[in-house]
């Protein structure tokens, strides 16, 4: 019989890049929405940056802002497969999607005044709890980690969905993570255990937090 191998997998996990300017001010959570100039030559850094890193897996979101790095990260790769994790997908804002944050402090401003002191974490109506972003995301996490014992798997995704991890790697609520902060095309590396039969997951370990693409390349 052969051994499970338990070796942690190493987990890049990416920030997507600048969001298109008429984007930004905009409550978009979920809603697939492009990159900007800038985004893009992030996503170029974070491609350059991974080009000697062997990945087992090239995950994202399948939003076009994490697919477009994604896309870069698998050319010059042979038989690299687009692989889609719905699980990643950014915070649904559910009726706030697509709203201007100017016409939620104008029309809202109880609510307008609820988003600025949680600093983006307030759950808007018709949408997504940070619980339950977490609740979503995590078992994501941990079945690339388990189906890559021991390899790197890269995933592009988006800022609510990177704090999600980190906090789970430090044992932190889901209400401190706006604390947590990484900049558009950002890179954070976690060593995420593989889930055992019968036992209690492993605790994943924060390696680097806050690892910007440009001029960093990663063994």
């Amino acid at each position: 019989m052969t051994p499970i191998d338990s070796t942690p997998t190493r987990i890049l996990l990416a920030r997507h890049g600048e969001v298109d300017e008429v984007h930004r001010g905009t409550i978009y959570g979920a809603l697939d929405v492009p990159l900007s100039g800038t985004g893009i030559l992030q996503s170029e850094a974070l491609a350059k940056a991974l080009q000697d890193t062997h990945l087992d897996a090239i995950v994202s979101s399948g939003l076009q802002r994490a697919e477009t790095a994604a896309a870069l990260v698998r050319n010059g790769r042979p038989g690299a497969a687009r692989r889609d994790e719905p699980r990643f997908r950014e915070l649904d804002r559910g009726h706030w999607a697509g709203m201007r944050i100017d016409t939620l402090k104008s029309e809202r401003p109880d609510d307008f005044r609820r988003w600025t002191e949680s600093r983006g974490a307030l759950q808007a109506p018709g949408g997504e709890s940070l619980g339950a972003l977490r609740r979503r995301t995590l078992p994501g996490f941990q079945a690339w980690a388990d189906a890559h014992p021991g390899g790197t798997v890269l995933i592009v995704a988006h800022l609510w969905v990177v704090r999600s991890a980190v906090c789970e790697a430090l044992q932190i609520p889901m209400d401190r993570s706006p604390g947590v902060g990484l900049p558009p095309g950002g890179l954070v590396e976690l060593s995420w255990p593989r889930s055992e039969p019968g036992e209690p997951n492993g605790r994943p370990e924060l390696v680097q937090l806050g690892v910007a693409a440009m001029g960093r390349v990663l063994g």
